[in-house]
């Protein structure tokens, strides 16, 4: 077994998540827009055919970087139904209410869980 120092490992994983969470920002602010879009134009929030391209290109990926395929769909499958149910939220706010100065009101475009 490999002699490792196990606080610079778990170190390295903390700049890994790091970044991470800057990854899952950016994103969510561009679905964010996508959602948006969406709602605009009257389309549905969940988007079949993309998805299963997507999942298709992330299956490539996961098998090119090492990873297990199945695991890596697990993972994006959530962050896509987090995606969806956040443009269903827009698309509520669009057709339902509008801000003081007359745009719709589309949240906060927080993906975080309510209380």
């Amino acid at each position: 077994m490999e002699n490792i120092n196990l606080e610079d490992v778990r170190n390295s994983i903390d700049q890994v998540d790091s970044e991470l969470m800057k990854l899952l920002s950016k994103r969510f602010e561009l679905t964010e827009k996508v959602g948006i879009y969406k709602a605009a134009n009257n389309l549905m929030a969940q988007d079949t055919i993309r998805e299963s391209e997507k999942f298709d290109k992330l299956i490539l990926l996961s098998e090119k970087n090492g990873l297990n395929s199945e695991y890596a769909l697990k993972i994006f499958r959530c962050i896509m139904d987090m995606a969806i149910s956040r443009h269903q939220e827009i698309q509520g706010g669009i057709r339902g209410t509008e801000t003081s100065n007359g745009q719709p009101d589309v949240g906060t475009g927080n993906l975080t869980p309510h209380s």
